[in-house]
């Protein structure tokens, strides 16, 4: 066969057209515009969860310190960019780090919250103490009442000017903390129990919203 007489196959061969171009670019769009948000809220729920669940390290940290060291430490949020937690070991107070103290970064889109602000208070409260509990639940956002642990690995009480070495209101003391996303308005808290019990807490948001454990 001359080469004259031989099939063209590349005549059968063609590209994209245009329109088909721009209605594959019209789908891809879409598709980016429905993930991307779905995205976003899944990188903010994580990073909540995720300082919930330092904060709640960073206070197991405290209690297994109290407990070892013999001593009463407080845990204390250190407000700047980035926020610190960190556990009081030198003594130095809520606004004065040391190397000794045990230490987290805290993004700074994750806001602690007073306990006023927070979402249905009363049903977490039903959900990590008994009804008919007596026990004062402090708020341990607030440095005056920074969760504080003693030898006993128990929770203990520095409020009212005293401290917890001549205060110690053991089995009767309990904490909880609450920080929200300043960007999604999500919830995460932290509770401790009279016994110690440290527990991670996500509200599920809206007006029927409830606090459950992760």
């Amino acid at each position: 066969m001359s080469v004259k007489n031989m099939p063209n196959r590349g005549s059968k061969e063609r590209g994209f057209t245009l329109i088909e171009l721009v209605v594959v670019m019209s789908v891809i769009l879409v598709i980016a515009g429905m993930a991307i948000p779905n995205f976003v809220n899944v990188m903010r729920s994580a990073r909540l969860k995720g300082a919930v669940s330092d904060f709640a390290g960073l206070v197991q940290t405290e209690r297994i310190r109290a407990v070892n060291g013999d001593n009463f430490y407080p845990a204390y949020i250190l407000a700047g960019n980035p926020q610190q937690g960190f556990v009081d070991i030198a003594g130095l107070g809520a606004n004065t780090l040391s190397p000794k103290d045990p230490l987290i970064q805290i993004s700074s889109e994750i806001l602690p919250k007073a306990v006023a602000a927070a979402p249905k208070t009363a049903s977490l409260q039903a959900q990590f103490l008994p009804a008919n509990a007596t026990v004062v639940i402090y708020d341990g956002s607030v440095a005056a009442t920074a969760i504080t642990f003693g030898p006993r690995g128990l929770p203990c009480n520095a409020a009212g000017g005293l401290t917890c070495k001549t205060h110690v209101a053991a089995g009767d003391v309990a904490y909880w903390i609450f920080f929200q996303d300043s960007l999604s308005t999500s919830w995460g808290a932290i509770t401790v129990t009279p016994a110690g019990r440290v527990q991670r807490w996500l509200f599920t948001g809206g007006a029927a919203g409830t606090w459950n454990k992760y």
